[in-house]
C-alpha cells in the first residue's frame, strides 16, 4: 500500500514539477500585454506622442540606446516628442540637444519578435526585436531589442521599464 501511494506522488509530482515557477496568468493578459508593446509601435509611426506617452507608467523609467535614462511618463514623452520634431525645437530644457530634433520625424519601427513571459500575475517581461526606418541620420535601416517590463493595474497594462539596444550601432 505504501509503495501504491509512492507511486501516485511521484507520478503527481512529475506532473507538477513543470508548473512550480511559472506564473498563470489570466487566458488575454498576453494579448493584451502584445497590444501595449505593439501601441509603442503604432504611436511612433503616428508619431502620435501624447498617445506614446499614455502607454507608460507615472513612474516608469527607459534607457535609450545611447544609455541615457529618463525618469517618469512626462520626461519619457517629453524626450521622444523632442526627437519626432512634434514640439518645437526651442523647447525649454532641450537646449543642449538641438541636433536631436525631429531625428525620427518620418521613421518608421517595426517589431519583428515579440516574446512575452510572466514574473507575476500583473508583471511581465517582453523582449521585442525591431527594425527602424527612416533615421534621419542614416540611409540604412536600424535593428535592435527593447526588454519591456510591464505591470497591471485596475486600468490596463503600462510601460514600467524600458531598455533599448541596438545591434550593430551605426549613428552617435
Amino acid at each position: 500500500m505504501a509503495s501504491k501511494r509512492l507511486c501516485i506522488f511521484l507520478s503527481l509530482l512529475f506532473v507538477a514539477l513543470p508548473l512550480i515557477g511559472r506564473v498563470l496568468a489570466a487566458p488575454n493578459d498576453e494579448e493584451n500585454v502584445r497590444t501595449t508593446v505593439a501601441g509603442f509601435s503604432q504611436s511612433w509611426n503616428q508619431h502620435d506622442m501624447e498617445a506614446f506617452g499614455k502607454l507608460f507608467a507615472p513612474d516608469a523609467e527607459f534607457v535609450n540606446v545611447a544609455g541615457d535614462r529618463w525618469k517618469g511618463r512626462e520626461d519619457i514623452q517629453a524626450q521622444h516628442a523632442y526627437s519626432h520634431g512634434t514640439i518645437p525645437a526651442d523647447t525649454k530644457g532641450f537646449e543642449a540637444l538641438h541636433m536631436y530634433h525631429g531625428i525620427f520625424r518620418t521613421s518608421t519601427l517595426r517589431f519583428t519578435e515579440l516574446d512575452v513571459r510572466f514574473l507575476r500575475k500583473d508583471v511581465a517581461v517582453a523582449h521585442a526585436s525591431w527594425e527602424l526606418l527612416g533615421d534621419s541620420r542614416s540611409p540604412n535601416p536600424r535593428h535592435g531589442i527593447f526588454m519591456f517590463v510591464l505591470s497591471r493595474d485596475h486600468s490596463g497594462w503600462f510601460i514600467a521599464a524600458a531598455q533599448n539596444t541596438e545591434i550593430n550601432r551605426t549613428v552617435k
